[in-house]
């Protein structure tokens, strides 16, 4: 069972623990899982709550896609600024787009989304649905006093890899 998310704004509602399991999960069941430390450095998963029309609740997961495999499949970018994978927020919002039935009722990321991109689309489109996330770079301090730099660490640490 994953541990609890912390949550933007902190006086939101609990998350629902169907969100960092569903995503936990996403990452075992993805061929190949994406449990090791490269993967859960270089992997971003959200899982958006939402509800439809007739009040059934369910959950849209999304994996971020990397440079690296933009540049495979399409080659280097034209510019080193435009050299930036697809969010997977960004990604989440663009499935949901046009779908006027949902609403979305909470949205779990396991970073801090991105404040240059995703956290201003979240506010704008979704104002009022709490975030709930693992990994904020800014933040997390280890037992030894000292700032956590990558994701994976705390990853394995809240998903007990």
């Amino acid at each position: 069972m994953p541990k609890p998310p912390s949550s933007y704004p902190d006086y939101a509602a609990k998350c629902d623990p169907r969100l960092p399991q569903k995503a936990l999960q996403y990452r075992l069941d993805y061929p190949p899982p994406l449990t090791t430390t490269r993967y859960l450095n270089g992997f971003n998963v959200t899982a958006w709550l939402y509800q439809d029309s007739a009040g059934v609740q369910d959950i849209h997961v999304e994996l971020n896609t990397t440079i690296d495999e933009l540049q495979r499949k399409f080659g280097p970018a034209e510019t080193p600024d435009a050299e930036v994978g697809f969010h997977s927020e960004m990604l989440a919002a663009q499935w949901f787009r046009g779908k006027s039935q949902f609403t979305i009722l909470q949205i779990f990321s396991e970073r801090i989304p991105c404040p240059k991109m995703c956290a201003p689309m979240l506010r704008t489109y979704y104002p009022g649905v709490p975030w709930y996330y693992y990994y904020d770079r800014r933040s997390w301090i280890g037992p030894n006093g000292k700032r956590i730099r990558y994701p994976a660490d705390v990853l394995k640490s809240v998903y007990d890899l």
